[in-house]
């Protein structure tokens, strides 16, 4: 174990005489709802690396945010009060982003409670049993480990060949980047499509904060810890559209919902009972997350 910790320290040190950040793509498939063979997802992810951090974020959500928070900008310095949102609920699984910091791997989970912004931070720690068993995967010559973590046994499978000890989701710890991650029951996987050298005219999730300041004014987010995290999102479950309702009390308040066929709702009674509705089926269906304990009482 003092081993590997030495190693990781080495290979963060050498991270840090380049300041040139690292792009790594994931495709990720997942299954968030066990009931449905059929619920099988995928998408790509990033994981940004730089020498004193990383972001994983999905591409979805971060093309979404971008075009959002730009737009939400403009609306409130034109009409304060008044802004019109896109229902894009259902178009990615990854939704949140994980910031790690170097070289304590403190983190940051930036997520979302339908309207309410959290910050979770925390440090999580690995116990990582590293095999003898090798494999070539996506070209990259691969070690097998595995670890215990979230209510799951995973299988990871890393490379010395990218000397960065972290990898997708809150996963780091090995001697060589995650190129695949898998839990026992196969409704997570991670594996690795591509990679880049960053440059300067390259968008990270650096660029999201910058417009999320600017379309609120300030970065609006609740710190809170896992356990807190935890009773929050089953207090949401029992009421899903309790900040909708707060929200529309508010007599100055005006919401629309536009939808791609081109249905359009503006009244607040409405509006409640598509949220009312449609919350509380995505809460039903969404029962197998990649953290199986901090969604189950």
């Amino acid at each position: 174990m003092k081993h590997i910790s030495s190693l990781i320290l080495i290979l963060l040190v050498s991270l840090n005489l380049s300041a040139q950040g690292n792009r790594f793509i994931y495709e990720y498939q997942s299954r968030r709802d066990s009931t449905r063979t059929d619920s099988l997802k995928k998408e790509f992810v990033n994981l940004d690396i730089f020498p004193d951090r990383s972001y994983f974020y999905g591409q979805a959500k971060f093309e979404s945010d971008s075009a959002d928070n730009v737009s939400l900008a403009k609306q409130r310095n034109a009409t304060p009060g008044n802004y019109t949102i896109k229902s894009t609920i259902q178009d990615w699984n990854i939704e949140y982003i994980v910031e790690k910091s170097y070289p304590d791997f403190k983190m940051k989970w930036f997520t979302q409670i339908e309207q309410t912004d959290l910050n979770v931070e925390g440090k999580q720690e690995f116990k990582w049993n590293i095999l003898s068993e090798t494999a070539k995967i996506e070209n990259y010559s691969c070690q097998k480990a595995t670890t215990e973590f979230g209510g799951r046994n995973w299988e990871a499978w890393f490379s010395k060949d990218l000397p960065f000890p972290d990898g997708p989701y809150k996963f780091h710890g090995l001697p060589g980047l995650i190129v695949k991650l898998e839990d026992h029951t196969k409704s997570h996987q991670f594996l690795l499509k591509g990679s880049k050298k960053l440059k300067d005219k390259d968008e990270s999730w650096d660029l999201i904060l910058a417009l999320k300041k600017d379309a609120e004014n300030e970065t609006k987010s609740v710190k809170v810890t896992p356990d807190q995290y935890k009773k929050l999102y089953l207090s949401y479950k029992n009421d899903p559209a309790k900040d909708v309702k707060q929200k529309l009390s508010n007599p100055n308040t005006k919401m629309e919902i536009s939808f791609g066929d081109g249905r359009v709702i503006n009244e607040n009674a409405e509006i409640i009972k598509y949220y009312e509705g449609m919350l509380s089926e995505k809460y039903k269906n969404n029962n197998n997350q990649l953290e199986l304990n901090l969604y189950k009482k």
